[in-house]
């Protein structure tokens, strides 16, 4: 994220999804950063464990780094999941037309019938892990207005062995896929910025991305400029209805010296005029710099919402100047 809007609705409502967009698109402007991407994730709730599936092409360089990483419980490196199996420099072959994508390390994702059915597969036999999920639809993809980035509610079943224990898996993820639009990696001097998801069923399923509300006093507040606009985008999916977040204010609380998120305040409200309130903990969580300049706090958050539990996916992006002052601050 820096000065562009790749990450946001603008307000708008929904595009059209084709059959085509599961697969590679190889579109945009032809500068260095643009970007087209896959991720895909599971949980098993139970025993706080996420994983964190990934495929990040740059067609203007013809580069691809993709991988997976799962981790159990709260860990402060990434190097400290159970596994973490990410290569960040390959060639375009890997990913073909999108319908097969074959790391040399072993990961798999197939499009068994697009935008459908995707299946999930890896054996590492030294490290006595391994996935074999399935990924199938529970709605339609949720299409920002610009039609170049969709999220899906997705039914996730199958198994896993991680270090040698097995896992059955049965959740409700939201994956996304994003292409034709720049990223650049300049430096951006604001506050932590948080994309969550969360499902309750498959009847209710949410997805904001926005910085702290500076009303609400974040630990930022006294050392970090207030961003232009503090709400990106988000949606609600109520019994399969796709309604726009319209407003958001959002609260998270962080600790140790890597200010961790640690929980997730949200109140929101649809463009049909009805108010939410869900809080959640983190149970899972990694630390990984996607980009060099950036850390990024992945996380499984265990969500409620009027005592009904959910779960899903948290990813917040520290920049340089929010981690050197709050370091500063510890001084």
């Amino acid at each position: 994220m820096s000065d562009t809007d790749w990450n946001s609705n603008l307000g708008l409502g929904f595009g059209q999804h084709q059959p085509g967009d599961e697969f590679f698109h190889g579109t945009g402007e032809p500068v260095d950063s643009l970007t087209e991407t896959w991720f895909w994730n599971f949980h098993v709730a139970e025993a706080a464990i996420n994983c964190f599936a990934y495929c990040w092409v740059h067609p203007t360089l013809k580069v691809v780094s993709s991988g997976l990483f799962i981790y159990q419980g709260l860990k402060a490196s990434h190097l400290e999941c159970e596994l973490f199996e990410y290569r960040d420099y390959m060639s375009m072959g890997v990913v073909g037309d999108g319908s097969d994508i074959r790391l040399p390390n072993g990961f798999r994702a197939q499009a068994i019938d697009p935008l459908n059915h995707v299946r999930l597969t890896f054996d590492d036999p030294q490290r006595e892990t391994s996935v074999h999920v399935d990924l199938r639809a529970v709605g339609v993809p949720i299409m920002r207005a610009n039609n170049k980035h969709f999220e899906q509610v997705m039914h996730a079943t199958g198994e896993l062995t991680l270090r040698g224990k097995s896992y059955k898996v049965d959740s409700l993820p939201v994956r996304d896929r994003s292409w034709a639009e720049p990223r650049p990696e300049n430096h951006n001097p604001a506050p932590p910025y948080t994309w969550v998801t969360g499902t309750f069923g498959e009847d209710f399923a949410f997805n904001v991305g926005s910085h702290d509300d500076p009303d609400r006093n974040p630990d930022w507040i006294d050392m970090m400029p207030v961003p232009a606009r503090i709400f990106n985008d988000g949606w609600v999916v109520v019994n399969g209805e796709q309604r726009r977040v319209v407003k958001s204010s959002k609260l998270t609380t962080r600790r140790g010296e890597r200010n961790s998120p640690v929980t997730h305040d949200y109140r929101f409200e649809d463009d049909r005029g009805d108010a939410y309130r869900i809080t959640g903990e983190l149970i899972a969580q990694t630390e990984w710099g996607g980009w060099s300049n950036t850390s990024c706090h992945l996380g499984l958050v265990k969500w409620d919402w009027n005592g009904r539990a959910g779960f899903g996916e948290s990813q917040e992006v520290h920049w340089n100047d929010y981690v050197w002052r709050m370091g500063q601050a510890r001084k």
